[in-house]
């Protein structure tokens, strides 16, 4: 990997552990399986691995439990010690009214004791829990994570110790990654109390827990900019930016941006059924999301993400994969590379467009991973979307931008992770577009608060 910084690899590995709640959540934790690198970290002394995937009906983890059983059989084939890795799967169900009543009853002294806040009680007046397939609102699942962290045999504790003990098998320092639809109601109602339960499991100080929170995009339907989003920003920057004591996540918290991704893919095709378009556009959206940022993560020993979250220093981090180029989207392979390349310039140029950030967000430090095909007009690329990026963010502090480079396996696809550090609340137009855009009724405020 090429890098215009001084990028100084450590000599020692750095474990990369993932909890992922709800069905975003669960596509992180498949992304971490499909890199190699998570794999090859394992062969060395001292290094574990642990996963965790925690939803509310098991509609949405089978994927990564395939996942988690092929990366097992990977490891075996190669004489890798099987307790070097540890995945769990916990299903939590919805119960009906007259219990969730009672359980909303008995939790409520054992859930503030523990220091946790916000909790739904009482209940608001015809509530009634979610059925299979319905959105869980925010403040629902808060409740449902309680149940499991404190009542009856506690699920969610058990699962939350036994991961712990997999981290704390790794004799090197750790990262454990939260990972979390922003704008879905069961990963962003229970992801906060999580966080602060796993880190009374003794991890040390070698283990620094952060937040990794998805964005929707333009095509997600009633899920775009919703409550439930605007509700966990802020939850985010109340604890990135205020006491330091109360940040459940105080190695930091990734935004990732979808936008781009989502826009790239969508110049795509007005062929077949609707309904099975945009269902698969969404879900190459966020897997390629996913693999994008997990393989940034991961690579060179984890150095990028122990680099930036050091720079970040416990704030929010924008993670923003623009993506250039997508196979058989407005080029098809084998037209003119003159074309392709027209087509690359173009989607570098909307990065400021589809990046999530407000026109008035600046910061003193950028750093872009940029991927590409050997035959892409790599320079080129590198040196136009810097000069754009030190242009729009960085204004007079252009040497603090840093440019990394990659080839991608795949010759039509081309993208960048760019990354951007100390992001609040409004800088985000997903967080300001939501909260101009009126406000909710009081039983939506109170189950979609948490």
């Amino acid at each position: 990997m090429m890098s215009t910084a001084d990028n100084k690899q450590s000599s020692e590995p750095h474990c990369v552990h993932v909890i992922g709640i709800g069905r975003t959540g669960a596509v992180y934790v498949e992304a971490l399986f499909r890199t190699g690198e998570a794999e090859d970290n394992l062969t060395r002394e001292g290094t574990a691995l642990a996963s965790l995937v925690i939803d509310i009906g098991d509609d949405d983890i089978e994927i990564a439990n395939d996942y988690a059983r092929s990366f097992g059989a990977r490891l075996t084939s190669r004489g890798i010690a099987a307790d070097k890795y540890h995945h769990e799967a916990l299903v939590l169900d919805a119960p009906d009214k007259a219990t969730f009543e009672k359980k909303i009853e008995a939790v409520l002294p054992l859930f503030t004791d523990a220091g946790g806040e916000g909790l739904l009680s009482p209940l608001p007046k015809a509530f009634e829990p979610p059925k299979a397939g319905e959105h869980t609102p925010r403040a629902v699942a808060k409740a449902i994570a309680a149940f499991g962290l404190y009542l009856d045999d506690k699920p969610v504790a058990g699962a939350l110790q036994r991961f712990a003990d997999q981290v704390k098998r790794c004799t090197h320092s750790s990262t454990v990654l939260i990972a979390f639809g922003l704008a879905g109601g069961t990963g962003s109602g229970m992801a906060f109390d999580i966080a602060r339960e796993l880190a009374k499991l003794g991890l040390g100080d070698a283990v620094q827990l952060v937040g990794l929170g998805q964005l929707s995009h333009s095509g997600d339907g009633a899920y775009q900019n919703n409550l439930a989003q605007t509700m966990a920003i802020e939850d985010i920057d109340r604890a990135a930016f205020g006491s330091a004591d109360k940040n459940v996540f105080p190695g930091g918290c990734f935004i990732v941006s979808t936008e781009h991704s989502w826009q790239r893919l969508t110049a795509y095709t007005t062929t077949g059924l609707r309904e099975v378009r945009q269902h698969f556009k969404q879900l190459v959206t966020n897997r390629f999301v996913a693999d994008s940022f997990m393989r940034w993560a991961v690579s060179d020993k984890a150095d990028h993400l122990t680099r930036v979250l050091e720079k970040a220093g416990g704030k929010t981090i924008m993670f923003n994969v623009a993506k250039f180029s997508h196979p058989g989207v407005q080029v098809l392979p084998g037209q003119p590379r003159s074309i392709w390349d027209a087509v690359l310039h173009q989607w570098i140029s909307f990065v400021p467009n589809y990046a999530g950030l407000s026109d008035s967000y600046k910061t003193d430090y950028v750093e872009a991973h940029v991927y590409t095909s050997r035959d892409m007009q790599h320079d080129v690329m590198i040196d136009e979307l810097g000069d754009l990026l030190k242009t729009i963010y960085l204004g007079e502090n252009r040497e603090n931008y840093h440019s990394f480079s990659s080839e991608f396996f795949d010759e039509l696809t081309s993208y960048a992770n760019i990354i951007l550090p100390s992001v609040k609340k409004d800088d985000l137009t997903a967080y300001g577009n939501a909260v101009a855009s009126g406000t909710a009724d009081a039983k939506a405020k109170a189950l979609e608060q948490a």
